[in-house]
């Protein structure tokens, strides 16, 4: 097994140029090579996402699972969430058809389908569909039993998408949705561990209890006084329209990270890359 990390840059270079898929991943850590200032964020962003979708695209599972949550983390823009889906989607399916390599790691798998899991639900620039969402993150949920530092995480997720309206189809939560908030969101909090997860979060999984609580005693009396469960507001559609809303700062943050992409592209295409 080749030592990636302990070769040269000329080495690393070498084997990327042969097509290499763990070469191709290693050149996005070698930030010594990076061109211009290694301290601009935009210029470190479009190195790494030169090199992970090299990678991803050789089939380098690690590659295509770093890349893929790269892309999910740049909320407004469609192009990156969609492509984020695409890669997710193609780990999800190689893990669940048994081909994984021996050299894949599972956890890769795992967490693309919570990824995934997440991306379905909120629908954010992508195909919506909140049943097959939280079907994954529980999937993913069950496969985590072997591995530390996820249980939080998940069922606090899981609790989130129910409170919040993106775990069903309706715009607002119904009596039934807010209970298995609650449920999961207690499952997160006896699973938080000091060591590894942020106590913030536990914090608000507690408080986000209360007010599930509170939540269902109002409907409970509007169902009373009006023989039906209220839907005062349009949850998921507004929060939706909000994260998808670009304030100048990130716009002008975007645009920057393109432009370096841009010109990273341009430079390594005019080396042979």
């Amino acid at each position: 097994m080749a030592d990636y990390e302990r070769m040269s840059p000329s080495e690393v270079q070498l084997l990327a140029k042969r097509g290499d898929k763990k070469a191709l991943y290693e050149m996005a850590w070698r930030m010594e090579l990076m061109p211009g200032n290694r301290n601009n964020p935009s210029e470190s962003c479009a190195w790494q996402d030169f090199w992970f979708e090299k990678a991803a695209n050789a089939g380098y599972i690690e590659a295509k699972s770093r890349y893929a949550r790269s892309l999910a983390d740049r909320i407004p823009y469609a192009e990156y969430r969609q492509k984020a889906v695409h890669y997710f989607q193609s780990i999800v399916e190689d893990f669940d058809a048994g081909r994984f390599g021996a050299e894949d790691d599972r956890l890769d798998g795992i967490i693309s389908k919570f990824y995934l899991g997440i991306m379905l639900c909120e629908g954010y620039h992508t195909r919506r569909d909140p049943i097959k969402g939280v079907e994954l993150i529980k999937s993913a949920g069950v496969l985590t039993n072997g591995f530390e530092g996820f249980g939080f995480r998940l069922m606090f997720a899981l609790g989130q998408m129910y409170a919040t309206g993106l775990a069903q189809a309706g715009e607002d939560p119904t009596i039934d949705d807010l209970e298995q908030a609650i449920k999961y969101l207690d499952i997160a909090v006896r699973r938080f561990n000091d060591g590894r997860d942020d106590p913030r979060r536990r914090d608000i999984a507690k408080q986000l209890i209360e007010t599930q609580k509170d939540r269902i005693v109002h409907k409970r009396e509007w169902k009373i006084l009006h023989g039906a469960e209220n839907t005062v507001f349009t949850g998921a559609d507004e929060r939706r329209a909000d994260a998808l809303r670009l304030s100048p700062e990130v716009r002008q943050r975007l645009d920057a990270d393109n432009a370096a992409l841009a010109r990273l592209r341009e430079r390594l295409a005019r080396e042979g890359w």
